[in-house]
């Protein structure tokens, strides 16, 4: 059900890309493709003089018109699929800190050369997501094979509208596998309690990809008074109260978000600590802050996206200056500010 139908010949200037074993193919690089083929194929990539450089999934519709499977001139299958993902879950089930934490995104799309697709594992349930048109026409063999590797109770595909949309595809939003996910799931990271809405959380209910960057936070966070800015349901913030910070300020504008970030800190309060969970625009509150003439010894910024596309780079980079420069203006002396993006 892989098998290549077509080819897609690439301009010459987009050689040294391919050569490089760049993912993705963009509109711009594409000189012709057979007119056989259509979304969700898989194709040949080949230039003008009939080099070969890969197979991928094709979209004709989507910025990125082809997204690579394998570099090599190999038969693609669902085989393939799942020996790629068999390796994807061993990998992280490697991890020394694995059994640490209930909660682990165990594929990463073009990481793990299962371009658009994130599988996420949160206490026995999963959630995808498929950004690629290439997988709709697998996609029940794929959900298959998830289940059967992660021997998971339920699988829900909570895929972005934005990414599904930008590849031409319909929006998705259900359980596709098992019975209805809870709406609060139970999960542990390094000994830290969260309450989790894989439905309608945002991403896939936690952010998995800052697992790392959030234990890193206790080494820092000890006697010092903390700011932690769009903190969603509270990732930094707990690991801030897990560090035994003296204090914590959480700013988040989601109501939703708020309150299970309340929800979280009362899982994982030691007693002590001075929380306060304030709800608004962190630009705004940040402001007020330094009018004021606060101080805090550990800042922490981990804002959403500013930028998703070219055009918005200048915007984004004033936003980026402006909430860094706002955050250095409130650290105490020998303060520490942890800036993500």
């Amino acid at each position: 059900m892989l098998e290549s139908k077509g080819k897609l010949i690439i301009k010459d200037k987009a050689r040294k890309s391919m050569h490089g074993r760049h993912p993705w193919v963009f509109s711009g690089a594409v000189n012709a493709v057979s007119e056989e083929i259509v979304k969700g194929d898989v194709v040949d990539i080949i230039d003008g003089r009939g080099g070969f450089f890969g197979k991928a999934f094709f979209n004709p519709e989507s910025q990125i018109v082809a997204r690579i499977l394998t570099f090599d001139e190999i038969e693609c299958s669902l085989d393939m699929i799942r020996a790629r993902l068999e390796r994807a879950i061993a990998l992280r089930k490697s991890l020394p800190e694995y059994d640490q934490c209930t909660a682990w995104r165990l594929v990463y799309a073009e990481a793990d050369h299962l371009p658009g697709l994130l599988v996420d594992y949160y206490s026995g349930y999963v959630h995808v997501q498929f950004h690629s048109a290439g997988w709709e026409p697998v996609k029940k063999d794929i959900v298959a094979m998830i289940a059967e590797l992660t021997g998971c109770i339920a699988i829900f595909d909570g895929s972005d509208p934005e990414m599904r949309h930008k590849e031409g595809l319909y929006t998705v939003n259900e359980t596709i596998y098992g019975d209805e996910p809870p709406d609060n799931i139970s999960v542990v990271e390094f000994g830290r309690k969260f309450d989790v809405d894989i439905k309608k959380g945002q991403k896939s209910g936690l952010y998995l990809d800052q697992k790392f960057n959030h234990q890193n936070i206790l080494r820092f966070a000890t006697g010092r008074k903390v700011l932690d800015c769009f903190s969603y349901t509270g990732g930094f913030a707990l690991a801030a109260l897990d560090g035994g910070c003296d204090s914590l300020t959480a700013i988040e504008s989601s109501d939703a978000a708020v309150a299970q970030l309340e929800i979280n800190v009362a899982l994982n309060r030691r007693g002590s600590e001075d929380v306060k969970v304030i709800t608004g625009d962190a630009f705004e509150i940040l402001r007020e802050m330094a009018d004021a003439g606060e101080r805090f010894d550990m800042i922490i910024l981990d804002p959403p996206a500013f930028c998703k596309s070219k055009t918005a780079i200048v915007k984004a980079c004033r936003g980026y200056k402006d909430i860094n420069r706002i955050a250095m203006q409130l650290l105490s002396p020998n303060g520490i500010l942890v800036s993500c993006s």
